[in-house]
């Protein structure tokens, strides 16, 4: 029971465990964008970034319960290339909110790096790309942070499934 300027007390059932939720979180996303920003873009965090939504836009139509998507569903399996769809840097953008110029600039600089290609009015990130040596080590490392995520959330309590 709580009293003036005393706190209510609540039963471990009652928690939600929303800040611990936020804590692993944000340190699961901050150890992403570090990876990923040295593993694209030596430090550049907004090239990461756009990156990332190019390689999730080129395979954002294969969710997850679809079946051709399940076939594709291991760590070392790659999305053929044939299965990937250009986006526009437009689109990028907009999906981002981050202004049309910026993101061309930094697509243009993904390209130079030979990280992504034009094809037709869209830009793609192939498979080959995600299968070099230091991507798949990037990907090792946050599937590391993934399951380190897990394990803290499991570990604080909090219920994943409600």
């Amino acid at each position: 029971m709580a009293g003036p300027g005393l706190p209510t007390v609540t039963t471990e059932v009652e928690k939600d465990h929303g800040r611990l939720a936020l804590r692993a979180a944000t340190r699961f996303f901050l150890k992403s964008v570090d990876l990923l920003a040295r593993a694209v873009s030596d430090g550049d965090i907004l090239r990461g970034v756009i990156f990332l939504a190019v390689v999730d836009a080129n395979t954002r139509h294969l969710r997850p319960a679809d079946p051709v998507a399940r076939t594709f569903a291991d760590s070392r399996d790659k999305v053929p290339d044939d299965l990937r769809r250009p986006v526009s840097v437009h689109a990028v953008a907009l999906d981002l909110a981050v202004p049309y110029e910026t993101t061309r600039r930094h697509v243009n600089a993904l390209i130079d790096q030979g990280l992504c290609e034009r094809v037709g009015a869209g830009i793609l990130v192939r498979a080959e790309v995600l299968d070099r040596e230091g991507m798949v080590a990037t990907h090792r490392k946050n599937i590391e942070h993934l399951r380190a995520l897990f394990r803290d959330l499991r570990d604080g309590g909090v219920d994943l499934d409600g």
